[in-house]
């Protein structure tokens, strides 16, 4: 199996002399290059990565070192003996109040330190912590760059990427990658890079809190890269490998042969539950954990006691948990897409499950149900001994797999002044500096007189000739100008078709999605797609009325009838699963008339049952720059209806809910968790 873990470490033996070298970067190649003489332009730390990853917790492993998890909820801290035959000397859940992290991020550093240092206080651990970081706002991507690329200028191109993905600059992000194999596919050779980006302003936070708990983070890590080495299952054959850790937070990756290839942070989960039950049932946040956790969606029979809960308060849990599932299994349907929509995608063989909500009572099975795959064992032959520890396994994947990682793995998102910090603890590597600094400056004095010297012998000679050739030069760039003229002509309408091109928006892939998202008890009778509010189409008004025109950017303008009354809310529901959607807005609904009623409103054009419901809603998708700067350029035309929209409204009124593009291999959106298909 192909991996990239580092198998070679420091030796800690004692009596070992160790070398102390100066600040380097070190490539992929095994290059150093001191860091004193490149100049960066950004303040954005990227550090290449060696081709091999971290080693399973061994004799290298330190005993001072603890993994800590920070989550919404809790944190999870573990430590290991250290020794060959590695064991877990302490495996602690600390619970946090809510509010000093959310999704993930820590909002109140102050408040987060003060719990730090009271816990490492009562329990005497060390101070060097590696910590894990999963939150939405953390981009992790796939990119793909020519193999030819290593070290600095594999840095630089992936520090330009991150700038090209995200609208932020440089200097407030957090930049790191890891290599993860070649690309598949003929053409020049690619590589595959995985490249993770952070807010400075949340890394600072984080380390706010830990300086403030007087803890040294020796790396900050990928939580959903963690797991997967924690979890680590043998490959599949020519099939991805699908892991799902649904806890305080939902992490999803998705690995090939062992590599990771999609590592994403949601913020469905636990915390998002437990804060929908607190106030349902106007109880605490923590009664609200306590009772999801105990009742999940099937709650333990009572075998003739008295429940020390309600039968009104198990009822709303369960209902609570599976709304929750349910956008948890949306994310992780989600995530499924985004990988699948890779030319050289593999199907997805199977389903790796962990994390705390897996151990409340029917959530394993019913994400089992929802995610129509093969649930395979998790791989922890690799922990170390647990020993007496009364944490449940599927709390300590993250901790477990930060404590196996290398001290060099990769991405290690904590701030460049906190690495460079490793290096000037040391006094040798201070010297070392110094002395580099000097030699640097005599050899570029030197080099510098040399050129001068050059310069002034043969400046004279060259004048002469200078003024010459720029004659010749400027009697030919007059010749020349016509054609320079038209070809800034080209290049400017060259320019307006791309931009007229980037614009376009994908509507085959949303009506495709549209149909396949429709329930059988849900019919259409309209749809308009429309790439602004102010773009017409001929042939009258859309379905949305004034709610069009709540939000720019392209939206499906839908209206048609539902079987029930209760089937609008969930294809709402559903609608949210197409790609790019950001909201779905309400316009009305209005039942059909009872019979032997006068006929009125529009329930009563609904045929096919006495008791249908018709509606209005407007779906509104993601507005990306190109599109706006599209709808400007088009903006006071008459713009075409969208591709195949009135095929797809008579297939819909017709009754048909699977389109065509289901018989090429396209799947239809799963239903999503607690809803009745």
């Amino acid at each position: 199996m192909p991996t990239t873990r580092d198998r070679h470490a420091p030796d800690d033996r004692p009596g070992v002399r160790k070398k102390l070298y100066q600040p380097c970067v070190q490539s992929p190649q095994d290059t150093l290059f001191p860091t004193g003489v490149v100049v960066e332009e950004h303040g954005v730390r990227i550090s290449s990565l060696l081709p091999d990853g971290p080693p399973r917790l061994g004799t290298r492993r330190s005993s001072a070192t603890v993994a800590l998890d920070i989550g919404p909820d809790a944190i999870v801290v573990l430590q290991s003996s250290g020794t060959e035959r590695a064991r877990v000397r302490r495996a602690i859940v600390h619970p946090l109040p809510v509010g000093l992290v959310v999704d993930g991020e820590v909002v109140n550093a102050d408040e987060l330190a003060v719990e730090l240092r009271q816990l490492f206080a009562e329990h005497k651990l060390p101070h060097d912590v590696r910590v894990g970081l999963a939150h939405p706002r953390l981009m992790v991507r796939m990119v793909e760059l020519p193999a030819s690329l290593a070290g600095r200028d594999l840095d630089a191109a992936v520090r330009h990427l991150a700038g090209d993905l995200l609208p932020v600059g440089l200097d407030q992000l957090v930049v790191d990658y890891r290599r993860v194999g070649k690309a598949a596919g003929g053409g020049p050779p690619q590589q595959r890079v995985l490249m993770a980006a952070a807010r400075v302003d949340g890394i600072d936070r984080l380390t706010q809190a830990l300086a403030g708990a007087h803890l040294k983070a020796q790396s900050i890590q990928l939580s959903g890269l963690a797991m997967l080495g924690a979890l680590e299952h043998p490959p599949l054959a020519g099939q991805a490998i699908l892991y799902v850790q649904a806890g305080a937070l939902t992490n999803v990756v998705i690995a090939e042969d062992g590599e990771p290839l999609l590592v994403r942070a949601a913020s469905a989960g636990s915390e998002s539950i437990a804060a929908g039950l607190a106030e349902r049932a106007g109880i605490t946040h923590e009664e609200a954990r306590t009772h999801i956790a105990a009742l999940g969606v099937r709650p333990a029979p009572h075998h003739g006691a008295p429940s020390a809960v309600s039968s009104e308060m198990e009822s709303a849990v369960a209902l609570q948990v599976r709304e929750g599932l349910r956008r948890v299994v949306a994310e992780i349907q989600s995530s499924r897409g985004f990988y699948s929509a890779r030319p050289d995608a593999r199907t997805i063989g199977g389903v790796v499950l962990t994390g705390a909500m897996t151990t409340w009572p029917g959530v394993a099975e019913l994400l089992r149900e929802e995610l129509s795959l093969p649930v395979l064992p998790a791989g922890r032959d690799g922990w170390p001994d647990l020993g007496t520890v009364s944490v449940a396994p599927e709390r300590l994947d993250v901790a477990v797999g930060l404590a196996l990682a290398a001290d060099s793995e990769r991405p290690d998102l904590r701030p460049a002044k906190a690495r460079a910090a490793e290096f000037e603890a040391a006094p040798n590597a201070r010297v070392a500096q110094v002395v580099c600094a000097v030699a640097a400056v005599v050899a570029a004095a030197i080099v510098y007189m040399v050129v001068i010297s050059n310069q002034v012998s043969t400046g004279k000679q060259r004048l002469g000739q200078i003024n010459s050739e720029l004659v010749i030069a400027e009697q030919e760039a007059a010749a020349l100008k016509p054609f320079a003229d038209f070809a800034k002509q080209t290049l400017d309408r060259r320019a307006t078709v791309q931009q007229v091109a980037s614009g376009r928006f994908n509507w085959d892939k949303s009506l495709r999605e549209l149909s396949q998202v429709a329930p059988g008890d849900v019919w259409l009778t309209s749809a308009k797609g429309t790439l602004s509010a102010t773009t017409s189409i001929e042939g009258g008004n859309g379905s949305g009325g004034g709610l069009r025109s709540a939000r720019t950017g392209p939206a499906f303008e839908l209206a048609g009838c539902g079987k029930r009354e209760s089937d609008i809310p969930r294809y709402m529901d559903r609608l949210y699963s197409m790609s790019g959607v950001e909201e779905v807005g309400f316009e009305k609904s209005e039942r059909a008339a009872q019979p032997g009623a006068a006929t009125s409103g529009t329930g009563a054009g609904c045929i096919g049952s006495d008791s249908a419901s018709s509606f209005s809603l407007v779906t509104y998708f993601e507005e990306t720059p190109e599109i706006a700067a599209a709808a400007a350029l088009a903006s006071g035309t008459a713009a075409a209806p969208a591709p195949a929209a009135a095929a797809t409204a008579a297939a819909a009124n017709s009754g048909q809910t699977t389109p065509p593009a289901a018989a090429e291999g396209t799947q239809p959106a799963a239903p999503t968790a607690g809803a009745t298909p």
